[in-house]
């Protein structure tokens, strides 16, 4: 009240009224900015937090180049397949800050978060390693597997390494398995903020439900049964039947009913085309009619060897058939006995290799089943009527068999491949038009989950196992799941081509190792030729099946196939001698005849055709093409891989004299054309995929090349050495050094003559375009002789050197001490001694 009084209080009347209104909005106004402050950090580190789960996202997912490689296999390397949680969670965190969460509830969240995510990495780590791994192997040499096979197995990485190792050390694998599962479990529940009474909610709220559905049902039908006048059993399901039961027709209006029906199958089942409803078209199709042929890639185990899939198709039967036939008049020196230096020796175990992973079915006919209907309605918009008679999935890609109406060209199918691959979102699409020996084309299309085919799977099939040849090579598989593999003895020789990253090395590898399992090394013998400097072939060196070391440099090379033809020629006057034709001729002759040396067989291996033919194209062709005429009878047969399909490096002759051919992924079809003859190799996926010519064959067969790891190398070659080591002949080593510095020499020579004829050629241009002019000078000769700057350089100073021009004058042309008459008369009469003499 005193306040309000004018007289007593007038200044402090007036003054705390002021006061008070000046401090309240200046404190309103501070706390309005802090907050939109506040507001403005937490989006930004929403923004900051989104853009960073992208990238994350991206380098995890997307393999690329350089920086972006490394970043990629070192995060998987550190969290393996729980690398893909860390966006997330970054996701996570991005979405708490967007809607002003605390920050103290971010940071727990972040902390709770990782642990979350590491104590997986080591429940994957845990779960995906057997009892006696976590056991007996050191946590380091878990840590150190781990991160090598980052790519290849499901691991946890290195952190689930280290967290899985020490929990499965200290509890078994029982109890790890139970203590991450609960820790787990728990840190999930601090996170989220779940509590128990939560958490019993949820999990009861399915069965209330069920109990509240079935208790409807059972009300209302309590209720209908209660009603008179109305049949305990609805009229529906059978009146109609009686009265009216029509013809089933698929009309175009109607939707297209059950897509496939996939009985669970042991065997490939092959469909029957003629068993078709004529009533299908492209639009309106009871595909419950077509059969799905997915092969059972199964895990052998230790000791027990499955055979391979009966069902094959027709041209696969028919290439197998021909094995079989050419196997009754195969070599009989392959079931020889021994000699005394390898009657004791051991074909290296099955165990040696890995065993084939298990293959996950699961989705695989929800995913057929949507890219078939998409099939067929990119061909309808197109106005294409098919039908699909079979689909068959295979390792790496799954192709579906169209039968196109009556009056529909190929070739309006084969067109579309791009429009195909756009609409069922594939990388790319190849069609074979028609199958052969089948009224259908085969559109392949890629699996979004590709099965590895093991080198185990192939060796262990009945076809390979039954099989006399000791020159058996392991391929692959075809799309039927079908073990693929060839005689080098019938081939008789090999050429493999694709670019870098294609498989060719891993498909060498799997060769050798399959001839190292089905021969002992006085029954084959290796040549093997490197000149990447024995990286790829180079673990092979010290076995005993190897002729001389591995051949590493690449002139060196071209001196091994000199011998190599040499040994040919002297084979065959062993068997002109002996009145024989062939290695196999002899070898029977030799087995009944005393004191007669059996002859083995050799295989030569080239890893890179491209760098031979760089340093000694000629020498190289020439051994190349006479042993590819002459070397089967005498036993020998080479396999060669070159990652540049061109025509400079595979010769018209060098393909002329190879029939058999593989074409891994190319970049373009003329590469195709170079390899196989015809278009289809840009077409295919990498790793492994490839296309099989073999001699007889009309068209390739498309094969998933089996793996082998440096793993499975390594216990093979130390199994082989184990036994005996390597007894190199001096005197081939000897022979092949001798013809090495033949070959230099010779190379040298042609190099050295073909330079100094053009050299002294320009020289005496500019001799005479210099004395014509007389004023020289760099320059000038570049614009005479149309030269590079360094050549023309080089004549300059020779041309100081033999005193024709003297030396450099500043920016001024140099002075030309030879006049043009003297020039005439020395070359008239030749005369060199002018350029001997000294300047007067």
């Amino acid at each position: 009240m005193k306040q309000n009084k004018p007289v007593a209080g007038g200044k402090k009347a007036t003054t705390a009224p002021k006061s008070t209104p000046k401090k309240s909005p200046q404190k309103k106004q501070t706390a309005v900015v802090k907050e939109r402050a506040a507001m403005v950090n937490h989006q930004k580190a929403a923004i900051l937090l989104f853009a960073s789960a992208l990238f994350l996202g991206f380098i995890v997912f997307i393999e690329g180049q350089s920086i972006w490689t490394s970043l990629h296999n070192s995060i998987l390397g550190l969290f393996g397949y729980c690398a893909f949680l860390w966006p997330l969670m970054l996701i996570y965190l991005a979405a708490i800050c967007a809607f002003e969460k605390p920050i103290d509830s971010v940071v727990n969240s972040l902390l709770g978060i990782a642990a979350f995510i590491i104590l997986i990495a080591g429940a994957i780590h845990i779960f995906a390693n057997n009892d006696s791994y976590l056991r007996d192997e050191s946590i380091g040499l878990q840590i150190s597997a781990a991160w090598n096979e980052r790519v290849n197995t499901p691991n946890g990485g290195v952190f689930g390494a280290i967290i899985g190792g020490a929990i499965a050390k200290l509890f078994g694998k029982i109890g790890a398995q139970i203590t991450v599962i609960l820790v787990s479990s728990v840190i999930l529940m601090f996170v989220t903020k779940t509590t128990l009474v939560t958490l019993f909610k949820l999990t009861s709220m399915p069965f209330k439900k069920i109990n509240n559905v079935a208790a409807e049902i059972k009300t209302k039908s309590n209720e209908t049964r209660a009603k008179e006048g109305i049949p305990e059993i609805p009229e529906i399901s059978q009146a109609p039947i009686k009265s009216f039961n029509p013809p089933k027709v698929i009309d175009k209006t109607e939707p297209v009913g059950e897509f496939f029906v996939m009985p669970p199958l042991e065997e490939p089942i092959l469909v029957n085309p003629a068993k078709a409803k004529k009533e299908n078209t492209a639009t309106g199709i009871d595909f419950s009619q077509i059969e799905i042929n997915i092969p059972n890639f199964k895990t052998h185990k230790s000791g027990k060897m499955d055979t391979a899939p009966s069902t094959q198709s027709d041209v696969d039967a028919e290439f197998q058939q021909k094995n079989k036939l050419q196997d009754k008049a195969a070599d009989e020196t392959f079931n020889e006995k021994s000699t005394d230096d390898f009657r004791s020796y051991k074909l290296p175990p099955i165990e040696c290799l890995s065993p084939a992973a298990k293959q996950s079915t699961v989705g695989s006919d929800e995913e057929l089943r949507m890219n078939g209907q998409k099939l067929i309605d990119t061909l309808d918009s197109f106005g294409i009527q098919a039908k699909i008679l079979m689909i068959t999935k295979g390792p790496s890609v799954t192709r579906y068999e169209l039968q196109p109406s009556p009056g529909v060209r190929i070739n309006r199918i084969t067109k579309l491949a791009d429009d195909i691959a756009l609409a069922l979102a594939a990388t790319s699409v190849r069609i074979e038009a028609p199958i052969p020996n089948k009224s259908a084309i085969g559109v392949e299309i890629p699996n979004r989950t590709r099965t590895n085919v093991s080198l185990r799977e192939i060796i262990e099939s009945e076809q390979f196992r039954t099989s006399k040849s000791k020159l058996n090579i392991a391929l692959g598989k075809d799309i039927t799941g079908n073990a693929i593999y060839a005689d080098l003895d019938k081939m008789p020789h090999l050429l493999i081509a694709g670019t870098t990253g294609s498989g060719k090395s891993v498909c060498m590898n799997s060769m050798i190792v399959s001839l190292l399992f089905n021969a002992t090394p006085d029954e084959v013998k290796l040549l093997l030729i490197d000149p990447k400097q024995g990286v790829e072939l180079g673990p092979y060196n010290g076995i005993a099946h190897l002729e001389v070391p591995v051949v590493e440099d690449a002139r060196k090379a071209a001196g091994a196939l000199s011998w190599a033809v040499t040994e040919v020629i002297n084979r065959y006057k062993i068997f002109n001698e002996n009145k024989v034709r062939n290695i196999s001729a002899y070898n029977d002759l030799a087995e009944k005849t005393d004191g007669m040396k059996k002859l083995h067989r050799i295989v030569i291996f080239i890893d890179e055709l491209n760098d031979l033919m760089m340093l000694a194209p000629h020498e190289v062709e020439d051994s190349i093409c006479r042993l590819a005429q002459m070397a089967r009878a005498a036993g020998i047969h080479l396999v060669i891989a070159t990652q540049r399909p061109s025509v400079d490096v595979i010769t018209g002759v060098i393909k002329a004299n190879i029939p058999s051919r593989i074409a891994l992924s190319v970049p373009s079809n003329v590469d195709s054309r170079t390899i196989i003859d015809t278009n289809g190799a840009e077409k295919l996926l990498g790793n492994g995929d490839m296309l099989f010519s073999p001699v007889g064959i009309a068209k390739p067969i498309r094969l998933q090349g089996c793996f082998i790891s440096n793993k499975d190398i390594e216990k093979t070659v130390g199994y082989i050495k184990s036994q005996s080591q390597a007894d190199y002949d001096e005197e081939i080593i000897k022979d092949i050094d001798s013809r090495t510095i033949e070959v230099k020499k010779k190379g040298a020579a042609n190099v050295s003559s073909d330079d100094t004829d053009r050299e002294d050629e320009l020289l005496s241009k500019a001799m005479e375009v210099i004395v014509d002019a007389q004023a020289a000078s760099t320059t000038f000769l570049q614009r005479k002789l149309k030269i590079g700057y360094a050549r023309a350089a080089n004549l300059i100073d020779t041309l100081e050197e033999r005193r024709i021009v003297g030396p450099p004058d500043g920016s001024k042309p140099r002075n030309v001490l030879v006049s043009k008459q003297q020039w005439i008369e020395m070359y008239a009469l030749n005369d060199d001694s002018f350029y001997e003499s000294d300047e007067s």
